[in-house]
């Protein structure tokens, strides 16, 4: 079986943090996203991408990793 872990990691602004995703969304490097928060429309690009996979026999584990800066 596979299980699935992604988080988001917003370097700067007032979204900086690191987030669960753990529905998962799949983006592209270079991929830009607006992020409406407290008010505030941020926009973020997706600056760096990391996935692991960990092959255990029947169950494989993927942990996906996005890492995001403030565009404006």
């Amino acid at each position: 079986m596979i299980k699935k872990t992604t988080t988001a990691t917003f370097k700067d602004g007032a979204y900086k943090g690191i987030y669960d995703w753990s529905g998962g969304i799949p983006l592209t490097a270079g991929e830009v996203i607006t992020v409406l928060h407290n008010s505030q429309k941020l926009v973020y690009k997706l600056t760096g991408k990391k996935t692991t996979l960990e092959d255990s026999g029947q169950d494989q584990n993927v942990r996906t990793e996005y890492f995001l800066e403030l565009t404006q």
